[in-house]
C-alpha cells in the first residue's frame, strides 16, 4: 500500500457523457420546475420572517447582551520548545497509522473505510478513542467487514492527557485524528506528535487554530522531523491539490500562477460535529496574537514570512457567471479554503501575488435565492443564542449523529477550477468525488492522507503544512485510485 506513485496525477477526461456526474446520476439540488415551490416558500415565508422575526430578536438581543457579553479574548502566542526526549525510531514502532477519534461519527467512518479498502493486511492499524466499550463496538462492526480485523488492536487514550498520549503516538508513524473541535481538543494531541517526531494528518476547517499551530509547533516540528498536516478532509483537500496542479501545469509552459477562480457543484448534509465547530468558532472566539508577528499562514518553507501573497475575492451575492455559465453564489466554506491556500502558495511559491475566488453554483436563479436565503437564516440564528439553542435542539443534528447511508449515497462534490498566469496563459482543472464529501469521502481523504505520509516519495522534511505543500502529487494519485475522477487541460 504505499508503494511510489506519479509526481504527476494521471488526468482521466470528464466531458459529455464520459463525466462520472453524469454517468453515476448526480445532480444539483432544484433541477428545472422543482425550484419553483421552494422558491415561492421563501418569498412567501422565510424571507417574511427573516424580516419581522429572526433579524429584528436577534438585533435586539446583541444590543441586550452587549454588556454582558464575552468579548473576544486575545492570546500571545509563543513558539514552544522541544523537550528533550529521545524518540523513537520509525522503524521500530509497532504501527504504520492510527486513526484517534474512531467512535465519533467521521472517524467511525474512516475505520470502515480502512477496514474495507485495506482490511488487517498490508497496513498495520489500530483504533483509539477515551470510550472502551465504544471502540469494542467500532471493532464488532469492522470484524463484519473483515472478520482477520476480530483482533485489531484498541487503544484508550484521553487526549487531553499527555502522560496518556505519550505511550500513543510514540509507537505509531502516522496519528490521524477526528477529534474535534479542534481549537478545544487539538492542541495536546500535535504537541504530543511533534514531541515525539510522529506525523499527523486531521480534518479541521478552524483557520485560526491551524495558524496557531503554525506559529507555536513548526519551529519544533522541523527539529523532530513530525509532519504536522491540516486540512485533510473536505476542508481543504480538493481545492488545495487543485491549486497545486494549475499552478504546476501554468509553471510547465513558462506561466506563473495569478489567479485561481473555483466553482462547487456539491450536495451534502451536515453532522453534529461540525454544528458544534461553528457554534463554537462563532460564539466563542479567541483572537490568537502570533509571535512570529506576522500572520502564521504566511510563513515559508524557508522559516521567515513568504514573498507569496493570496488575496481572497470570494463572492458575496448572487450573480451569474459568464466564465462558468452559471448562476453563482457564497459558498460558506470558501474563506477557510482560501486559508489553506495561502498557507500553500506561501510554502510552494506558486505566484508573487494570487488572487482567489470560489463560488458554489445553482442549479438556476431561484435554487440560488433559495439557497443564499437560507445561508442568511443560518447566520442570523448562529448568532443569536437563543434561536442557536433552538436551533441546536430541535433541527440540528447531535454530536455523533450525521446524515444517513441514503443521504450519503445521494451526496458528491464535483470542483472546477481555472488557474490564469502572470502571461495570459490559462489552466483548467476537475476534481469529483462520487459520494457525500463532508464525512464519507472526508473519511476517505484522511486516511489515504495519513498513508500518502507512509509514501517514500513524500517529503521527509518535518514542519505545519497542508495537503499541496505536504502529501501533493502522491496523494491526489491515491484520491483517484481509490474513487475520484480527475482531469486537467
Amino acid at each position: 500500500f504505499v508503494h511510489r506513485m506519479p509526481q504527476t496525477a494521471e488526468s482521466v477526461p470528464m466531458m459529455g457523457h464520459e463525466c462520472p456526474m453524469v454517468k453515476d446520476g448526480k445532480r444539483l439540488p432544484m433541477i428545472g420546475s422543482k425550484a419553483v415551490v421552494p422558491f415561492l416558500q421563501t418569498l412567501l415565508i422565510k424571507l417574511p420572517l427573516w424580516l419581522l422575526v429572526l433579524l429584528p430578536t436577534s438585533i435586539t438581543y446583541q444590543l441586550l447582551s452587549w454588556p454582558f457579553k464575552k468579548r473576544v479574548r486575545n492570546v500571545s502566542g509563543a513558539a514552544e520548545e522541544v523537550p528533550a526526549i529521545s524518540i523513537r525510531d520509525l522503524k521500530s514502532r509497532t504501527y504504520d497509522l492510527i486513526l484517534i477519534g474512531a467512535t465519533g461519527f467521521t472517524g467511525r467512518l474512516a475505520a470502515k473505510y480502512l477496514a474495507k479498502t485495506y482490511g488487517a493486511k498490508g497496513v498495520k492499524w489500530a483504533i483509539a478513542g477515551r470510550r472502551r466499550g465504544a471502540l469494542e463496538q467500532v471493532r464488532a462492526e469492522l470484524s463484519a467487514i473483515d472478520p482477520a480485523l476480530w483482533d485489531l488492536p484498541i487503544l484508550v487514550v484521553d487526549t487531553s492527557d499527555a502522560a496518556q498520549l505519550a505511550p500513543v503516538v510514540s509507537d505509531t508513524r502516522v496519528v490521524v485524528s477526528t477529534v474535534g473541535p479542534y481549537t478545544a481538543y487539538g492542541t495536546p494531541l500535535v504537541r504530543a506528535c511533534v514531541q515525539h517526531g510522529t506525523s499527523y494528518c486531521d480534518i479541521t476547517g478552524e483557520s485560526d487554530w491551524v495558524r496557531e499551530m503554525v506559529d507555536r509547533f513548526d519551529g519544533a516540528a522541523r527539529q523532530t522531523g513530525a509532519r504536522i498536516v491540516h486540512f485533510c478532509g473536505h476542508d481543504c483537500v480538493p481545492w488545495d491539490l487543485l491549486a497545486l496542479e494549475l499552478a504546476n501545469t501554468l509553471k510547465k509552459n513558462g506561466d506563473t500562477l495569478s489567479r485561481l477562480d473555483f466553482y462547487d457543484e456539491i450536495t451534502g448534509d451536515m453532522s453534529g460535529g461540525t454544528v458544534a465547530t461553528m457554534f463554537m468558532v462563532t460564539q466563542n472566539r479567541v483572537k490568537y496574537n502570533a509571535a512570529l508577528g506576522y500572520d502564521p499562514l504566511l510563513k515559508s518553507k524557508a522559516g521567515g514570512k513568504a514573498d507569496a501573497k493570496t488575496n481572497v475575492a470570494n463572492p458575496t451575492r448572487i450573480g451569474f457567471s459568464k466564465q462558468f455559465k452559471s448562476w453563482v453564489g457564497p459558498f460558506i466554506m470558501a474563506g477557510v479554503m482560501a486559508n489553506c491556500v495561502k498557507r500553500s502558495n506561501a510554502v510552494n511559491t506558486y505566484g508573487p501575488k494570487v488572487t482567489y475566488s470560489e463560488s458554489l453554483v445553482y442549479s438556476n436563479f431561484m435554487s440560488g435565492v433559495v439557497q443564499m436565503v437560507d445561508l442568511i437564516l443560518f447566520g442570523t440564528m448562529l448568532m443569536c443564542k437563543p434561536w442557536g439553542y433552538l436551533l441546536r435542539k430541535f433541527v440540528l443534528p447531535s454530536p455523533g449523529e450525521g446524515p444517513s447511508e441514503q443521504k450519503m449515497d445521494r451526496g458528491f462534490l464535483k470542483v472546477t477550477g481555472f488557474g490564469k498566469g502572470e502571461k495570459g496563459g490559462q489552466a483548467k482543472a476537475t476534481l469529483y468525488f462520487p459520494t457525500d464529501p463532508g464525512y464519507r469521502d472526508t473519511a476517505r481523504m484522511l486516511v489515504e492522507s495519513g498513508l500518502a505520509l507512509l509514501d517514500p516519495d513524500v517529503s521527509k522534511e518535518g514542519g505545519v503544512w497542508t495537503p499541496a505543500s505536504c502529501q501533493g502529487p502522491v496523494l491526489l494519485q491515491r484520491l483517484i485510485n481509490t474513487g475520484c475522477s480527475y482531469h486537467i487541460e
